[in-house]
């Protein structure tokens, strides 16, 4: 779900599907794109719950657009669409070497042999003035993010430290290898892109620690790390001003709260926003929920400070590089400070009852078409445009249905459309707060987040189409 920087007139969301379906043996050959949307947005705040879900309704397809790159240098001859096959291979690309599909595939006819990969996670729009339209995507197969042009042909990478790159054996680039020997962990790319509002920083967050950074089991994946590039004269630049290390929340996912003594899990971070030049929002959560096993415990958006964190930039940039080796943070090195500013589940202020306001629940055995979905991986935050109430604000959180279906069709890499049954139908779910993002007394430059008049607002897929 693309971010709005618009501050009184927002009339569409944008739409970021990943790879297409897949469960862990059959992947589909999709091709990425940003589907756009009109809709009409209508916030219910009585304090009485309601059976009504029809909160935003959405008024028109305005259309999808797909990514496309030149594939042969040649300027003569059409751009292609990208795949959403497993990356088993690699190919030079932008300057960089990124993941490729390994062997032919077919997309409207058109076959290649080793066709460019994307797992679309994250989106940024460039705001200013005249680019409208371009931006850049962030990539889990590579840890990639791409710059795209207002036609959304890919033109540019920007260039990651070796640290972050997966190599099996050390010193080769791979990206199938599960896990590789170091580097990001396979789909933990850039989940998390974002620009500021005077578009000269990107932000790119890894979804949770390098492998070198990781100790033992999930829970020892917290220490995730965060790049800040200057892009105010390159799309693409060629190496990041600024580093730093977020420490994930460490959770119990079978009932127990945040940072509990025992944990079993680092809660992957999933989406990003930016407020200013030191703060940002963090969308955190556990892997339970409609789709996986297991009732949600958590699922939280960060408040998240980089002013007094440590900036690692240079010193743990080579292949392999560990700033938190075993799992254990280097003592010299400060990480981003974060709280909990809004919790999905309802858990920060138990006086208030979001979900069931909704008629939302929180249960999987077995959970129905209600119950809150496994992951939320979008965020958007636009202002409410009410005078009286400047530092009002809607953030919007969209949910990853991976196109979970008992009635779905994909595309196999030779280009048949085939017939799958995910065994469930898991909606796309957009849940909207009303939240006051409020100016210290001492600096306008810091800001926080506070809970305000609350809604919650469903789409229901069936508004749409059968993914």
């Amino acid at each position: 779900m693309g971010q709005h920087r618009q501050r009184r007139i927002w009339r569409y969301l944008h739409f970021l599907p990943d790879r297409g379906f897949n469960n862990g043996s059959t992947f589909s050959n999709y091709a990425a794109r940003i589907n756009q949307f009109s809709f009409a947005f209508k916030p219910y705040t009585s304090s009485t719950a309601t059976t009504q879900q029809n909160q935003i309704i959405f008024t028109g397809n305005l259309g999808s657009t797909l990514f496309t790159y030149d594939h042969d240098n040649d300027a003569a001859t059409a751009p292609v669409p990208t795949t959403g096959l497993l990356a088993t291979s690699s190919l030079p690309l932008f300057g960089v070497t990124t993941p490729a599909s390994g062997t032919p595939t077919t997309i409207a006819s058109v076959t290649l042999n080793n066709r460019l990969t994307l797992d679309s996670e994250g989106l940024a729009f460039d705001p200013r003035a005249g680019r409208a339209g371009s931006g850049w995507i962030g990539d889990e197969y590579g840890a990639y993010v791409y710059h795209f042009d207002a036609n959304k042909q890919i033109d540019g990478a920007v260039a990651l430290p070796a640290a972050l790159v997966p190599h099996a054996p050390a010193g080769t680039i791979n990206f199938a290898q599960d896990p590789p020997a170091n580097g990001r962990r396979i789909n933990q790319g850039m989940e998390g892109i974002a620009v500021n509002q005077d578009g000269t920083r990107l932000f790119a967050l890894l979804q949770s620690a390098t492998i070198q950074d990781s100790g033992s089991g999930n829970q020892g994946r917290t220490n995730s790390r965060l790049l800040v590039y200057d892009i105010s004269s390159s799309d693409s630049p060629g190496q990041p001003i600024a580093q730093y290390v977020i420490q994930l929340p460490r959770i119990d996912d079978t009932g127990s709260t945040n940072n509990g003594e025992t944990v079993n899990r680092a809660g992957a971070q999933s989406s990003i926003v930016v407020l200013n030049d030191h703060q940002l929002l963090v969308l955190s959560r556990d892997g339970n929920g409609r789709g996986a096993t297991g009732s949600p415990v958590f699922k939280s958006v960060l408040l998240a400070d980089l002013a007094n964190a440590t900036n690692i930039d240079r010193s743990f940039d080579g292949e392999g590089a560990s700033v938190a080796p075993a799992g254990q943070l280097q003592a010299a090195v400060t990480p981003i400070a974060w709280t909990e500013a809004l919790n999905l589940l309802g858990k920060l202020d138990l006086s208030f009852a979001e979900l069931e306001k909704f008629g939302l629940n929180l249960s999987t055995a077995p959970g129905d078409l209600n119950t809150l979905s496994e992951k939320w991986e979008a965020m958007s935050l636009v202002s409410v445009g009410d005078p009286a109430t400047p530092n009002d604000y809607f953030l919007f959180i969209g949910n990853d249905n991976d196109f979970m279906t008992a009635s779905g069709k994909l595309l196999d890499a030779d280009g048949t459309l085939e017939n799958y049954n995910a065994g469930l139908e898991n909606d796309t779910f957009v849940l909207a707060y009303r939240v006051q993002i409020v100016p210290e007394p001492s600096t306008m430059a810091f800001l926080a987040l506070t809970g305000s008049g609350l809604a919650i607002v469903v789409l229901r897929r069936q508004q749409l189409h059968r993914s």
